[in-house]
């Protein structure tokens, strides 16, 4: 388990739901509930990150 986790509560809809429980049977079905947040988490930050620094290179 990773050490100096911090807890937090989200709600979403029940089109998210959908999705969520169709990502876990798919492609988490090995893991939790829990790292497969994370992992999206991870993953859509990156790209937003990559979206930003496309944009500045862009720019120059």
């Amino acid at each position: 388990m990773v050490a100096n986790l911090k807890r937090f509560t989200v709600s979403i809809n029940q089109d998210m739901e959908v999705d969520l429980n169709k990502a876990k049977k798919e492609t988490y079905y090995k893991e939790t509930q829990s790292e497969m947040l994370r992992d999206l988490i991870n993953r859509g930050l990156a790209s937003l990150k990559d979206a930003k620094d496309s944009n500045r290179n862009k720019s120059v």
